[in-house]
């Protein structure tokens, strides 16, 4: 008798544990190296949390190659993941073409998205909804050697243009080492325009080839002459870890690397700007495929609303260096401790109010090489500003008809 009621009451507990079994969702992400083994521990820790959800974690090797599989997925009428880590110039492809969940209609979206940063806000809504959850968000910010600043008799780090020009002639003459690796990526190239009052994309087509722009591209050509300066490029890392750069640019996240790689004391201050502080923001938003079922999708969000909660941004930042995409964090225990940690910690999240969204047109990531490349013609070939400019702008134009 004993043996029959324990039986039967391991198949109600079997058949119960069916009834109730944890849905299991895909994260396909993009982050790699040490920043990509933080999000696997992020992932385990939600999973220890709760027993409803089980989130597998699934490295697609960087941002484009996660835009891609979501689209052979949604080609193939399967989607490639629940949860999507998208590059956040690239999420809107999916979001205008109505592949993406409108998370407003998530529990608690609306609270969390009420809570969030101006610019995050901006970034996660579309015209027709919203799809996208801020999560591993960054600014660029200027990271600097303290003994060369100090040999040279920089006592902080530049705020404006003007400054950096006059401190890279002291750097380089009292130490011999360029002073700052000039911006030639379009990142840096958004930030350098928005502090001088022009929007990249606008009206129609790129407004490289507008005043203030051509002031900005003049300005930084001409620094390059002084010779005080180098080219960025895949040597910057290198050449600043070794003491042979005084100042590099990076992002946030990129303290994750300097702190593996880098011997002497450095710290970090905002991106310098022309007329007013102006920065676009970079990283990753998260969202899910709309074609997900309703059961995987609510899975999803639970994952997504976990990740966004005050206590797992703070411990997210402490291991990534990552924005905190709410206001909430900014005032937590966890984070102000986090703040004391390191020197120019707050030079990211200290930018947020003078931030926007990198530029959304859909045809935008196809002529970032071609605006990398008319950079370096100014740079290396000293090439004649305005009719470079002018000619990249006159020749993408038909890609930006629609922008207004």
């Amino acid at each position: 008798m004993k043996k029959r009621t324990l039986l039967a009451l391991s198949l109600a507990l079997g058949l119960g544990s069916q009834a109730f079994a944890a849905t299991e969702i895909t994260f396909l992400y993009g982050l790699g190296g040490p920043l990509g083994e933080r999000v696997v521990e992020m992932v385990n820790a939600f999973n220890r949390s709760q027993n409803d959800v089980v989130v597998r974690a699934e490295h697609a090797g960087n941002y484009d190659l996660v835009l891609q599989k979501a689209l052979a997925g949604i080609a193939a009428g399967q989607p490639a993941g629940d949860v999507l880590q998208l590059e956040v110039s690239l999420y809107t492809r999916l979001a205008d073409a109505g592949q993406l969940a409108d998370l407003s209609k998530m529990p608690g979206f609306m609270d969390q998205y009420n809570g969030l940063w101006g610019v995050f806000k901006n970034q996660a809504k579309r015209p027709s909804g919203y799809f996208a959850s801020p999560w591993n968000n960054s600014v660029p910010v200027l990271y600097a050697n303290q003994e060369l600043l100090a040999k040279a008799g920089v006592r902080a780090i530049p705020k404006t243009w003007a400054e950096v020009r006059d401190a890279a002639r002291k750097i380089k003459a009292a130490t011999g080492v360029p002073a700052i690796n000039m911006p030639a990526d379009t990142w840096l190239l958004e930030a350098g325009l928005l502090s001088n009052g022009v929007e990249l994309i606008k009206n129609g087509r790129l407004q490289l080839d507008q005043p203030g722009a051509i002031e900005v591209l003049t300005f930084w050509q001409d620094m390059m002459r002084e010779g005080n300066v180098m080219m960025d490029g895949p040597n910057v890392a290198a050449e600043f870890a070794s003491g042979r750069l005084a100042m590099r640019f990076g992002s946030v996240a990129t303290r994750t690397e300097l702190n593996q790689t880098v011997k002497f004391p450095f710290t970090a201050g905002p991106v310098p700007y022309f007329k007013t502080p102006g920065v676009t923001t970079g990283g990753a938003v998260l969202a899910i495929p709309k074609a997900v079922p309703t059961a995987r999708q609510q899975a999803a969000w639970k994952f997504i609303s976990w990740l966004n909660q005050p206590a797992q941004q703070a411990t997210w930042i402490d291991k990534t260096f990552y924005l905190p995409v709410s206001r909430t964090t900014v005032s937590t225990p966890a984070f102000q401790t986090f703040l004391k940690s390191g020197k120019g910690l707050d030079a990211g999240y200290r930018q947020l109010p003078n931030a926007k969204p990198r530029p959304t047109a859909p045809n935008y990531p196809q002529v970032q090489a071609d605006i990398v490349k008319a950079l370096q013609e100014l740079y290396l070939r000293n090439a004649p500003v305005e009719a470079t400019m002018k000619n990249l702008a006159d020749r993408t134009a038909p890609l930006f008809k629609d922008v207004k």
